[in-house]
């Protein structure tokens, strides 16, 4: 089976699905990257002692990894 993603690169809005399209599959794994993370510091523990920190480092984990992947969240805005 073939799919063809068909879109009009003069157009603003359909220059930027195109590019979330191409990455989804970088979106997808950042997604199970981070729950895999998560669920390690669940099962292993953390050193978290308040849920600010927590946030901090979630924060900080998705934009390392988006980093890695060379996606950011500027392709969605």
């Amino acid at each position: 089976m073939k799919t063809i993603l068909q879109f009009d690169s003069n157009e603003d809005g359909d220059r930027e699905e195109m590019t979330i399209a191409i990455h989804a599959m970088d979106w997808a794994l950042t997604a199970w990257d981070m729950d895999n993370e998560l669920r390690n510091w669940l099962k292993r523990g953390h050193k978290f002692t308040t849920a600010d920190e927590a946030l901090e480092a979630v924060r900080d984990m998705l934009r390392e990894i988006l980093e890695r992947r060379n996606i950011t969240l500027d392709m969605i805005t």
